[in-house]
């Protein structure tokens, strides 16, 4: 029998991101073909990471993966949803998952590649920069899944997947690097993919056999916040670069984009600035200043790290060691801060309008629901 769903999803204008708008539709369960699956979306969390997603959605990508049409775009999110209909023999109603979704109240995917922890989205309309984010955990079967922290995976768990595969990235470069490095430099260090990687940075370092100092850099408001977090050895504000000094090598983890501070690092580094790795753009602000002035720098891109050591430790070994260090992080954040809900489409319109002014609440991990 067929059966109708009223479905929601906020559009935003690809050239110009703070435009956007709320579009309902009518969907048929008829309509599915072979192998498709229909999701209903329960929640997904929202931060800073979600305005890179689409600041950068045409530079990064990020548009492809739930196209609205040429002009509008949905942006991604990482979210719970349950499988309401399916067309496929083992894909089954009732299953919950998580994984990458639309903002949105539902999705249609064709699923495939499927296993007992997981299926993938295979749909050719999908245009994915990576299969790491077409992969649909089954959280049945998710060694990281804790039915009462699902508001802490939601916002912690995709970025705290950067933060883990760039803890592991920077930790072999660390160890492979022939001058000791005594500094690893972490800006937007109040952001939530920072503090995870800074706390799985001063956890491994013992283990590592290495010793150098993990330091936040963060806005002066930011400065307290960030430092009751207890995941950096120091936390300085911006003012203060000049006490990093100039001869201790060091790595800078960039996740503001910024490069007028970027620029700043090199002149005063010079020749002791190991390595300047770029991973996202928190200060939305800065990327419309473009200063001249070339960056040595490197482009982290996470995906890559998955794919390089799922390959290595096997789909298995890499879910039991991330699940491991998620585990380790949720314990130390448990108390640290609030969970604030959101219901309604109007309610996460005006949500992204606050992330993109850059004035989120960095006490509050955000839930999202239709």
């Amino acid at each position: 029998m067929s059966k109708k769903y009223n479905t929601t999803e906020v559009w935003i204008e690809k050239s110009n991101v703070a435009n956007t708008k709320i579009v309902t539709k009518e969907l048929d369960s008829n309509q599915l073909s072979t192998d498709e699956v229909l999701l209903e979306i329960d929640s997904f969390g929202f931060s800073a990471n979600n305005v890179t997603y689409s600041v950068f959605g045409d530079k990064m990508g990020y548009w492809g993966f739930f196209p609205a049409n040429d002009t509008w775009g949905i942006v991604p999110m990482w979210g719970f949803a349950t499988v309401l209909e399916s067309n496929h023999p083992e894909v089954k109603v009732g299953e919950k998952v998580y994984g990458y979704l639309p903002m949105a109240s539902h999705l249609v995917i064709t699923a495939g590649k499927t296993s007992p922890t997981h299926f993938f989205d295979i749909g050719d309309k999908r245009k994915s920069i990576s299969p790491v984010y077409d992969n649909y955990v089954r959280c049945a079967t998710d060694p990281g899944y804790q039915v009462d922290r699902e508001a802490w995976q939601l916002n912690y768990r995709p970025l705290f997947m950067t933060s883990f595969v760039l803890d592991d990235y920077v930790g072999e470069g660390l160890v492979a690097s022939e001058q000791p490095v005594k500094q690893v430099i972490l800006t937007s260090a109040s952001s939530k993919t920072a503090y995870g990687a800074a706390h799985l940075l001063m956890k491994h370092k013992k283990e590592r056999g290495l010793d150098y100092q993990v330091i936040g850099l963060t806005s002066a408001s930011n400065k307290a916040f960030t430092q009751d977090l207890d995941c950096y050895d120091h936390v300085l504000s911006y003012d203060d670069i000049a006490e990093l000094g100039q001869d201790k090598t060091s790595w800078v983890l960039d996740f503001a984009g910024n490069k007028s501070l970027l620029l700043k690092f090199q002149k005063q580094f010079t020749d002791n600035l190991d390595k300047l790795v770029l991973i996202g753009s928190t200060d939305v602000d800065a990327q419309q200043d473009k200063p001249d002035g070339h960056l040595d720098s490197e482009f982290f891109f996470a995906p890559s790290q998955v794919k390089k050591r799922s390959g290595e430790w096997g789909h298995a070994g890499f879910a039991e060691r991330y699940a491991k260090a998620w585990h380790s992080f949720a314990i130390h954040m448990h108390d640290k801060v609030s969970v604030a809900e959101y219901s309604g489409a109007q309610a996460i319109e005006a949500l992204y309008h606050t992330g993109l002014k850059n004035k989120l609440n960095n006490l509050e991990i955000n839930v999202l629901t239709f």
